[in-house]
């Protein structure tokens, strides 16, 4: 048989003794062809099954000893030691090894060709383990031979690993001109050996990413992309995807970053290849980092580093010491900051990097800054500027120089912070870095501001903002909130510069614009945050997702099994504070990373910025009649408050701290949370207590702005910040509380108020559910049979109330009410949610609800608590609820009393079945428990205290059903 057949008979069997087997049964065919086939069909396997590489060097190791060819040995390391380094194992060490024993059997035969084609692998994981001068001498010795003897394709690949060796040292320039020769060398070949060509294109795309040459780099990485897809090269695919995402991260465009960076992950684990998926956890690292995900940044770099360290790639685990470094400074633990940066310097020097050193020096810099340690942090930004400029790095330099200009503006050295800024916005607006762009202009404005050039300065700001705005319109949605929590400074800047101005509608727009919006485009453009395959690449994942789900339900069912909820004190409370088992709860975070990866596949709206120009929506003609809506916004921790009719607008400071505030708040919060544990004897004064701490409150936040109210008959509320969790209608003015004066309803931000006024299609009658969560909540489900009586509807109680049954039928429901046990999870809210009959319906399971509900109750208890994140985005199960469908909903800020609340709630009802709008008919309900009416019977005095009723607020349209 010919040496193909041989090899392809060989390869087909199906187990190394079976294949030994036919070896011995063939072993005269044994011949320097068929070893050649055997070594090529091990290259071509390294693209895509490294591991039958490592098949084939064991088939020639034995050919060697069959045959006693030493030859065929050679052969054999070659292949082995292919698989262990460039085929993505990461054993380098090993791989050294092994191409030193076949340099080794060459020599002794005086084969010179092939000594120094078994060089080129070992230059290559020489370079990976940071031993760069004995690289560069392996390669300046082989490099000469094979020329000479016109090996064009050996020598391309030994030039791409010195340009790899010179890129590593940030030898940036070096680097690119090895890789133009190589391209130059690769004309020299057929067609057969484009890949080659693929390889230089994809590393030069790396360096002229370093150099700042967006655009060329992108081409490079497009151009390896066609060959490599021609050629069905996977794991080359993936090395491309990994170059790609990183130029993504530069500019700006992280959602399209993270794609890349789950699918290079993907295949390179689909293939058997974990160094180069632990590179990609890297990249993805990075990425965390600028979406200020702090957390998930740490976790994932202290992954990288303990693989990375046990492979001996001491400059990744040095990158990934520094990203950690700038995570933590991100969290303001400055301790652990200055550690990192100290560990990941250390790590650089022992590789004589000076640019990577640099890096780290910049890292210090910021590090610096943030502690005001000014001079330090200038005199270091000003070395690593030398340095880059040196390298001709010019958007590093760019990067020092903005922050030699924050620290020389700090400093007072104002000439000397307005060149270092001017230089910087000119790097980031030739190269289209939005991420550079708008901490200069934001820089340039306050420095316009403190010489009094007002004018500049709100034009400068407006420019910081635009670019802002265009990097968070390339993120998917989920992520706009953490990315914003660093950067509202800039919008507090601009919104106190108009109030200066007397420009109050500007402000306003820009305080709206300030949100992280990302419930705003959920409503606004129907996007969908479900959990399902939008694609056949989704099913896997979505598989996935449905698996962990399920797990999770098993172990929250034992979970409630094991603990039991504790009572205490007179009043029989539904709360229990959650504290999931280690388990769940990393259990949880995978759930909410590969639901993340589902959104990121598929968030298109992401890649065209132009889609997500942010404009503020129109207020004041869907205001009714005799309603004000009430803005708040927090400026350096002063409250400000925006009063809007249908016809004025005006802003007034209020000359309150936050600090202030919050301290009020957590006095209330004792006193509710004391409350179910006391005896009947002291409610009455703890209502006093209570009505001491909301009448202060009233005095922060609603007095200084008493006399724009007048003539209102309806208040809208948007609170801001810590003020979110401010019960406004619960607020005292000393005889009554506010919601006594006014109808009052809520809104996250102003610019929702359209969407929940405009018409929609509404479902017909209610669906009232009803649990008792194994019977602790007998009322509720009395509170949910009262209510659909009343209304004519349908009722789910108890073993009916499953999250199956409300999914399937509430989208025809126009008023749905749901009375159960909630939980609110600060730690975690996309698990916040009701306990139903099979298991909890959570804030993840309402984003794929699809409802046309005017109304929807949640008679639970902290239904209307959030965690407070980025752009006062509202992370809990109003946003989820909001997002389904809901045009309005009644929450709960704290925990609720079932006994009260079905009280409540049949007032509640009773109001809405006689025509009262939403809002007058909990104001009714309100009003009865305050006024104590007597058929409260003896707990007319105890239900006066604002725990039973202050709870329940509405959000959204307060019109009529």
């Amino acid at each position: 048989m010919s040496a193909m057949e041989w090899v392809e008979q060989i390869l087909a069997l199906p187990d190394p003794a079976t294949r030994k087997q036919f070896m011995q049964q063939h072993q005269a065919e044994l011949d320097d062809e068929v070893a050649a086939r055997l070594k090529e069909q091990a290259d071509r396997f390294l693209e895509s099954e490294v591991h039958r590489s490592l098949e084939i060097a064991d088939l020639l190791l034995q050919a060697a000893d069959l045959a006693d060819n030493p030859l065929f040995a050679a052969l054999g390391l070659l292949t082995e030691a292919n698989a262990r380094s460039i085929g993505g194992l990461g054993e380098y060490s090993r791989a050294i090894e092994l191409y030193e024993q076949a340099a080794g059997i060459y020599q002794d035969r005086g084969d010179v060709v092939n000594g120094a084609k078994a060089q080129i692998g070992k230059v290559f994981s020489l370079a990976m383990l940071g031993r760069y001068d004995q690289a560069l001498a392996a390669g300046e010795r082989a490099a000469p031979l094979l020329e000479t003897h016109r090996q064009w394709r050996p020598l391309i690949n030994l030039t791409l690993n010195l340009a790899i060796v010179h890129g590593r040292q940030r030898a940036d320039a070096q680097s690119l001109a090895e890789f133009d020769r190589a391209r130059a060398l690769g004309h020299r070949l057929d067609a057969k050996s484009r890949g080659v060509l693929a390889l230089v294109e994809s590393n030069r795309a790396i360096v002229l990413r370093n150099l700042g040459r967006f655009d060329d780099s992108i081409k490079a990485s497009l151009a390896a992309w066609e060959i490599n897809e021609q050629l069905g090269a996977k794991a080359a695919q993936g090395h491309v995807q990994l170059d790609l995402a990183s130029t993504y991260m530069f500019l700006g465009r992280t959602n399209e970053a993270l794609e890349l960076l789950h699918a290079a992950r993907d295949v390179f684990l689909q293939d058997g290849r974990p160094a180069d998926a632990i590179e990609a956890d890297l990249g993805i690292g990075h990425c965390l980092l600028q979406l200020r995900r702090f957390y998930d940044t740490l976790e994932k770099c202290q992954e990288v580093r303990s693989l990375f360290g046990d492979a001996g790639r001491r400059r990744e685990v040095a990158e990934a010491t520094l990203v950690e470094a700038a995570a933590y400074t991100g969290l303001h633990r400055f301790a652990e900051a200055l550690g990192a940066v100290q560990e990941a310097r250390r790590l650089f020097e022992a590789e004589g990097n000076e640019v990577w050193i640099a890096h780290v020096d910049l890292e210090a810099a910021a590090l610096h800054y943030q502690q005001n340690q000014f001079d330090e942090s200038l005199a270091v930004a000003k070395r690593c500027i030398h340095i880059f400029r040196a390298r001709d790095l010019v958007v590093q330099e760019a990067q020092a120089r903005l922050i030699a200009a924050r620290s020389a503006a700090a400093l007072g050295r104002h000439q000397e912070a307005q060149q270092c800024v001017d230089a910087a916005l000119a790097v980031g607006e030739a190269k289209g870095l939005p991420d550079l762009i708008y901490p200069c202009y934001h820089l340039l404005g306050l420095m316009s501001e403190a010489a009094a050039r007002s004018d500049d300065a709100l034009a400068h700001y407006n420019r910081a903002i635009e670019a802002l705005e265009r990097l968070r319109g390339r993120l998917m949605v989920e992520f706009r909130a953490d990315f914003l929590q660093d950067k509202q400074v800039v919008y507090e800047d601009v919104v106190r510069l108009c109030l200066q101005l007397n420009q109050p509608e500007r402000g306003l727009e820009y305080a709206e614009r300030s949100k992280s919006r990302a419930l705003l485009d959920l409503v606004a453009y129907r996007l969908d945050l479900s959990v399902q395959a939008r694609g056949s690449e989704d099913g896997p994942l979505v598989d996935e997702l449905t698996l962990l789900r399920a797990e999770r339900d098993r172990l929250v069912r034992r979970w409630e099994g094991e603990h039991n909820l504790a009572h205490g004190g007179w009043m029989a409370s539904s709360s229990q504070p959650s504290h999931p088992h280690q388990d769940l709860a990393a259990l949880e975070k995978q759930i909410t990373d590969r639901w993340h990866k589902l959104l990121i596949r598929n968030a298109d709206y992401a890649r065209e910025a132009s889609l997500w120009e942010v404009r503020a929506e129109p207020i004041q003609p869907y205001l009714p009649v005799g309603a004000t809506l009430l803005e708040y916004f927090v400026v350096h921790d002063q409250v400000i408050a925006f009063v809007v009719t249908r016809d004025t607008l005006q802003a007034r400071p209020l000359g309150v701290d936050l600090a202030k505030v919050q301290q009020l708040l957590q006095m209330l919060q004792l006193n509710l949370k004391a409350l179910p544990r006391s005896r009947p004897e002291m409610v009455s004064g703890l209502t006093a207590n209570a009505n001491g701490v909301l009448a202060q409150l009233y005095r922060l936040t609603v007095a200084p702005i008493a006399d724009l109210l007048t003539g209102a008959s309806k208040l809208t509320i948007v609170p801001h910040g810590a003020l979110h969790y401010l019960p406004f209608h619960a607020l005292r003015n000393g005889q009554a509380y506010l919601i006594e004066q006014y109808e009052i309803s809520y809104l996250p931000g102003a610019s929702l108020l359209r969407f929940c006024a405009e018409p929609r299609l509404n479902g017909a009658g209610l669906l009232a559910v009803g649990h008792s969560y194994n019977g602790r909540l007998p009322h509720a489900v009395q509170e949910a049979r009262l209510i659909a009586d009343a209304f004519q509807g349908q009722a789910l109680l108890e073993e009916h109330a499953t999250a199956q049954r409300l999914a399937r039928l509430a989208p025809a429901y126009k008023t749905i009410h749901l009375a159960a046990h909630g939980d609110f999870r600060p730690d975690n809210p996309l698990f916040s949610g009701l306990a139903l009959e099979n298991g909890w319906l959570t804030t993840l399971d309402i984003f794929s609800l699809r409802l046309n509900a005017s109304l929807v109750t949640l008679s639970a208890c902290q239904t209307g608590r959030n965690v407070i994140s980025g752009g006062d985005e509202l992370l809990g199960l109003m946003r989820a609820f909001l997002y389904a469908g809901a045009a309005s909903l009644v929450l709960s800020l704290w925990p609720v009393e079932d006994r009260s609340t079905a009280r409540l709630m049949e007032a509640f009802y009773s109001g809405l079945a006689v025509g009262r709008t939403k809002a007058e008919a909990l104001r009714h309900a309100q009003l009865q428990f305050i006024h104590r009416q007597p058929d409260q019977g003896p707990m007319a005095e105890l239900y006066a205290h604002p725990y039973f009723w202050a709870p329940f607020f509405l959000v959204g349209d307060s019109g009529p059903l």
